[in-house]
This record gives structure tokens, C-alpha cells and sequence, in this order.
């Protein structure tokens, strides 16, 4: 419920000092912040409330205009109530919905807290780490112009001696070439294109691409910094990749198993009935 802002957008980006994070609850795990009407306002709702906030206002507004927020919401709460609007059926569809929303959520959190396991992470890995074979991997950097004349000038004056990574700088149309330098890192033929990816496959270390590459980007200059075969991942970098897998084919699963013992009934938006879902 967020009725009120916390503060205008232009106060919050002038807060200094007054940044907050709600601290730890002390010995009363959830006191009271204020007394509405009489009525008793936890922290714990304060934290809800604050989390449902824009991150960004979240981490910067100040604790009492948080607290006066929250207190704002309280009093026309209130008074929508008095006024009957809980029982107002457009409140009720819109509640029924939440309902439905958080349901879900729990359901399924539960669900998946339940199956995705430590173990099963680690057995995903496990199985992983049995299947997985090195592929040759490439460390390059490249320039991209728009034109074929252009790239030929760069390799030009890179046969001059003028330095790769500056030269990206200056005149890569990538944009993360201004902070890289034309850097791709290591990557696999699968990874890229397969224009770029031949050219630079067929190169070695130190070598500068002879002519320049076309793809559907534009027009490429290559040098190759590295060639090596890839290693597997640590299982603490795999694991939230994994975790993150198991969940999305448990949920599928879940889904799916519940679909195949409903009796489900679709009709298109004139009403009209659809074909059965396969």
C-alpha cells in the first residue's frame, strides 16, 4: 500500500547523512515504531513497507519519513474502512487477486525450497562435471566500424604501432569498447558469430587480423591475445547457475504434473471454445 511518497524524488537525491537502513531488531524482536488511533505499528510492518518502495528511495530515505510514510497509509487505511471501502467489490477483486499472487508464491517457494536442495545442487554439478569436455577457447580484442575503408585505416595505422586498446577507444563503435578497450575476454567458437569466430579461430596469439572482418555488426578488426583450452567452473561459481536451473525445471515440472490431472476448458475472447492445449 503506498499511498503517499516518502519524499519528492528531487529531496531524496540531495540526502546525505540521513541515509538509512533499518537496523536489527533488538530485544523485542518486532516493537512498536508508533500508535495510530491506538492502534499498534510494528517494525516489521515499517521494514515491509519500505522494502515495497523503489530500491533506490528504499536505500536512501530518511527513518522518520519512512515512519511518517507508513503512518499516512495507516490513517487513510483507516479511514477507507470507515467509509466501507473494504467491502467495495472492486477492493474485494483486487484483494482476491493479491490473494491468488501470494498463494502462488508461497506454493511454489515452498515447493522449490523443498527439492532444490544442497544435494541436489551439488549432484547437478557432479553430473555436469562427468559430461563436461574442454572446447578450445580464444582471448581477443576487436574494433568495429561501419565501413569496410574505415577498418582498413585502423589496421593501417595498428601496423604503425598505434595501440590496440587506444585505438578502440577512439574509434570502436562498440560502446563497451570505450571502457575495454575492444576487450572480449576468452570465449568459444559457438559463442560468436561465425564470421568473426572463423577469423579469429585461424589466428595466433599476437597476430592482428590481415583484413578486416564483415558480420552483420559491421566491419571487425581482430587481435588475438590468447588461445587455451576452458576449464569447468569451481562448484561455488556453478552453483547458483545450477540452483537457478533445478529451480525453473522443478517449477515446469510441477506445473506440467498439475495441468495433466486438471480438466481445463479454454474459450477465446468472443467466448468461442479453443482447441485442447497439447
Amino acid at each position: 500500500m503506498k499511498i503517499f511518497s516518502v519524499r519528492r524524488a528531487a529531496l531524496l537525491m540531495g540526502l546525505g547523512a540521513g541515509i538509512i537502513a533499518l537496523p536489527a531488531l533488538a530485544a523485542d524482536k518486532d516493537p512498536v515504531v508508533a500508535v495510530v488511533n491506538g492502534t499498534e505499528v510494528r517494525a516489521s510492518a515499517l521494514t515491509a513497507y519500505q522494502r515495497s518502495l523503489p530500491p533506490q528511495m528504499a536505500a536512501q530515505v530518511p527513518y522518520e519519513a519512512l515512519l511518517d510514510s507508513l503512518i499516512n497509509n495507516t490513517l487513510v487505511y483507516e479511514q477507507g474502512r470507515k467509509d466501507g471501502l473494504d467491502k467495495d467489490a472492486e477492493v474485494k477483486r483486487a484483494l482476491k487477486d493479491i490473494e491468488q499472487q501470494l498463494v502462488v508464491k508461497a506454493w511454489m517457494s515452498r515447493k522449490l525450497k523443498a527439492e532444490v536442495t544442497d544435494a541436489a545442487v551439488k549432484q547437478g554439478y557432479d553430473k555436469f562435471m562427468a559430461e563436461y569436455k574442454p572446447v578450445e577457447e580464444v582471448h581477443a580484442r576487436h574494433i568495429l566500424t561501419d565501413s569496410e575503408d574505415a577498418a582498413k585505416a585502423v589496421i593501417a595505422d595498428l601496423k604503425k604501432g598505434s595501440d590496440f586498446a587506444e585505438a578502440a577507444k577512439a574509434k570502436s563503435k562498440d560502446p563497451s569498447a570505450k571502457q575495454n578497450g575492444g576487450d572480449l575476454g576468452y570465449f568459444s567458437k559457438e559463442e560468436m558469430v561465425p564470421q568473426f569466430a572463423e577469423a579469429a579461430f585461424a589466428m595466433q596469439p599476437g597476430e592482428l587480423s590481415a583484413a578486416p572482418v564483415k558480420s552483420q555488426f559491421g566491419w571487425h578488426v581482430i587481435k588475438v591475445e590468447d588461445r587455451r583450452m576452458s576449464s569447468p567452473p569451481s562448484f561455488e561459481q556453478a552453483q547458483p547457475v545450477i540452483r537457478e536451473r533445478l529451480a525453473e525445471e522443478t517449477a515446469e515440472r510441477l506445473v506440467t504434473d498439475l495441468r495433466a490431472k486438471a480438466k481445463v476448458k479454454r474459450f477465446d475472447p468472443e467466448g468461442k471454445p479453443l482447441p485442447e492445449a497439447k
